[in-house]
């Protein structure tokens, strides 16, 4: 195999890597695309996010059967869960539901918006420029938001993963190299057999690849469809399938470190599919956490690429 064909197919898996990670960023799990927010699965006029916060059923719109539904229930005061009359919910319970709404809301803006808040107080009415703006902002950022660098991604030990011995101390510095020419094509090679038998489409050749691809991307430019949002969720569970398989490939010893980076980068990746509390892809704040992590895996694993995978090659001469 060629280094150009190499290069070839660890772009293209680069660019499915680069789109899944834009995915991840915009849905969380039950949140496709951010669309949860408008579901209405019971036509009550209650979302299904508010159905959870209102202890109500989202697949029956009169939860308390009697007759009124929980969407005109809620705006009109009266309490979804509690059967007329007597439902009317008063003073002190609408006091109690909305301060235990707001603090299920709580959100990393909110607290921004609030740590802001004290912020200007503390000035006591002297003129904020923009760069105590900015020393304000980066210091709320640097508390909340870790950097991600390979240090930070999950750890995987030598022993978790299969090493192929290359003793080859008593060939000639040709036919050295020749064999871990060999091993390194044949390690390839099953990389990109798994990656492709986990995509929703047979590749067996370029074309076909240069087809899924340009699938794959228009998919991404229209996330509203619900079936772009299915096959999004689904090609999230084939890059967990993944990342599994690659901890049972063997792996050439003098490749082993990039294939430990490549896994942890993986890994690190798939923990985007399940964003803390803290950094609900519903809040602003939250979202900003997770694409700021999105973007450090990407570089990540273009940095992996364009120096790990194409330094290691360059001992063969190949072009």
């Amino acid at each position: 195999m060629k280094i150009k064909h190499i290069k070839y197919t660890l772009l293209l898996s680069l660019i499915v890597f680069f789109a899944t990670l834009n995915y991840f960023s915009l849905a969380a799990p039950g949140n496709p695309a951010g669309t949860s927010t408008s579901i209405d699965s019971d036509n009550d006029g209650l979302g299904d996010n508010e159905e959870v916060l209102y202890n109500t059923d989202p697949k029956n719109p009169d939860t308390d059967g009697d007759g009124y539904s929980d969407g005109v229930e809620v705006k009109s005061g009266y309490n979804p869960i509690k059967p007329a009359p007597g439902d009317r919910i008063t003073t002190e319970e609408a006091t109690s539901s909305n301060q235990a709404l707001g603090s299920e809301k709580a959100s990393l803006t909110d607290t921004f918006i609030s740590d802001f808040q004290k912020f200007v107080a503390s000035k006591e009415g002297q003129t904020i420029s923009a760069e105590d703006v900015k020393k304000f902002t980066d210091a709320e950022f640097a508390d909340k938001v870790t950097p991600t660098d390979i240090n930070t991604l999950p750890i995987i030990e030598k022993n978790q993963i299969k090493i192929k011995s290359q003793n080859y101390s008593s060939l000639s510095e040709s036919e050295r190299k020749k064999k871990l020419q060999e091993d390194a094509v044949e390690y390839l090679n099953q990389i990109i057999y798994l990656f492709t038998s986990n995509v929703p489409v047979p590749i067996t050749n370029t074309d076909d690849f240069d087809v899924f691809q340009k699938d794959f991307m228009d998919r991404l430019s229209d996330l509203s469809n619900i079936e772009n949002v299915a096959y999004f969720s689904d090609m999230g569970n084939r890059l967990e399938i993944f990342s599994q398989q690659l901890e049972t490939l063997e792996v050439p010893e003098t490749m082993a470190d990039m294939h430990i980076k490549f896994l942890r980068i993986i890994k690190g990746s798939l923990l985007l599919k399940n964003p803390s509390a803290s950094n609900s892809i519903d809040d602003p704040m939250g979202k900003i956490i997770v694409l700021t992590k999105a973007n450090d895996l990407i570089k990540l694993f273009s940095d992996l690429i364009a120096n790990d995978f194409s330094e290691y090659f360059k001992q063969f001469n190949t072009n």
